[in-house]
């Protein structure tokens, strides 16, 4: 079965890249695409089918990229939304994750690291330019200013930070696995584990909780 998808791209030419990249792919359906988020959000409460992934440019007329995203995950918590984009400053990375997007893409990407980037979001992973996974990582270790005043204790072990951390960087469960010199099996006991103090249920909501309470920084988090 073909993964249904919807782009949003305000520019003519790029939308007429896509229809010719994905055309080559049978796993793919375009649903629409759309020309801005205003047309985006009356496509999607028209259409009978709904996508399955959106993807996502930032700076559109009208309503932002970002601010469809957020209603979208609001009106559609089951779509995915993957942002594609020009822009790698940390601003709109965050607002983008805020909104409930679950992947970054830039729009130097291959075809076949667009087309892998769906694939993996479809299977809960959080797919990420390289470059945008290491500004994650830089700017919750350089951060100092605290996103919640009260602090919230998650009893995560050391074993489970270091799995956070891979988690962020976008790491398979076989490469954690080698990276650590442990089994998938423990891998997989570990991720649930995160999961069940994080009350969360997918990578993407990993990375949000990571940056919302600074997990990677808080050492006051971690218990040995």
């Amino acid at each position: 079965m073909s993964i249904k998808i919807a782009i949003a791209e305000d520019n003519p030419l790029t939308r007429k890249q896509y229809r010719e990249r994905f055309q080559f792919f049978d796993e793919f359906e375009i649903l629409f695409i759309a020309e801005d988020g205003d047309s985006l959000l009356v496509n999607l409460s028209k259409t009978k089918t709904l996508p399955v992934v959106i993807l996502m440019d930032i700076e559109m007329p009208g309503l932002s990229g970002i601010d469809a995203t957020a209603i979208v995950k609001d009106k559609y918590p089951l779509i995915e939304v993957m942002i594609l984009t020009v822009f790698k400053d940390e601003e709109n990375l965050f607002n983008a994750v805020k909104a409930g997007a679950s992947g970054y893409l830039l729009k130097d990407a291959s075809t076949d690291e667009i087309a892998d980037a769906i694939k993996e979001l479809v299977d809960g992973g959080v797919p990420l330019s390289k470059s945008i996974a290491r500004k994650v990582l830089n700017f919750i270790r350089d951060n100092k200013t605290e996103k919640k005043s009260d602090k919230q204790e998650f009893d995560l072990t050391n074993r489970e930070i270091e799995i956070l951390q891979s988690i962020v960087q976008d790491d398979t469960e076989y490469a954690i696995a080698m990276n650590l010199g442990i089994s998938g099996h423990t891998v997989r006991t570990h991720v649930k584990n995160i999961y069940r103090k994080l009350q969360v249920h997918s990578r993407g909501a990993v990375v949000k909780a990571v940056y919302e309470y600074n997990l990677l920084r808080n050492n006051t988090s971690v218990k040995s």
